[in-house]
């Protein structure tokens, strides 16, 4: 009964840690940048386009920090410096950030610089609590964007669609109208036949007459001396 009891807990705790996994979109984690290995958050966005995460990324960094990001090609990071936002408080500070293609999706993996530290839960909870939250509404406003984007897929699809559905009612219209008009047709076709059937055997009847009047003019000639007027 004990055991029982004791796998049952077991089950109930694995299911919950599985559940708040599920939902802890904001992963906070350590990764290497252009300063080595520094604390940073990251969040996976399953099925989405790496530029939509990128572009929704600058309107987050241009929004939530008055920033316009720079691309830094030879360490593949967008970055910003001398940034200012309400939730980490009145110093300036910078953010890097890397947005990578998965087979999945996209990963966007971000460092905030605050001088003399990179932000981390041990550095400051309280401010690491205010951007992961801020995060966790970003990843909500981008899964959106691709379910919009997706809808808008699906809408021009549809639309492509019912476009067909339309050529193809035109088509069906245009192919029974030509059928009244072949039907028109052959039915003049089948009295023309008939009318031809029948001039025909008159034709035939007015040959043969003919040929006999040949016939009796020759034999006419032949015996002109002996004809009477």
């Amino acid at each position: 009964m004990k055991i029982n009891l004791l796998l049952s807990f077991s089950l109930v705790m694995l299911l919950t840690t599985a559940l708040s996994a599920q939902y802890n979109v904001v992963q906070e984690t350590e990764r290497n940048m252009s300063f080595g290995s520094r604390p940073c958050f990251r969040l996976d966005f399953a099925k989405a386009d790496a530029n939509l995460v990128e572009n929704n990324w600058k309107d987050y960094v241009k929004t939530n920090f008055k920033g316009k990001l720079k691309s830094d090609k030879k360490n593949d990071e967008l970055f910003a410096t001398n940034l200012k936002s309400s939730m980490l408080g009145d110093d300036p500070f910078g953010v890097y950030s890397t947005i990578e293609k998965t087979a999945n999706g996209a990963v966007l993996t971000v460092w905030f610089d605050m001088g003399t530290y990179f932000l981390s839960r041990r550095e400051s909870s309280g401010k690491t609590d205010e951007v992961s939250r801020s995060l966790k509404t970003f990843y909500y406003d981008v899964r959106r964007a691709q379910i919009g984007k997706e809808i808008k897929d699906q809408e021009g699809k549809l639309k492509e669609l019912e476009n067909k559905q339309k050529k193809m009612a035109r088509e069906n219209e245009q192919l029974r109208k030509d059928i009244e008009l072949y039907k028109i047709k052959i039915k003049k076709a089948e009295d023309d036949i008939v009318k031809n059937e029948q001039e025909q055997e008159t034709n035939i009847l007015d040959t043969e007459a003919q040929r006999r009047a040949i016939d009796e003019s020759k034999r006419r000639l032949e015996n002109v001396e002996n004809e009477r007027n």
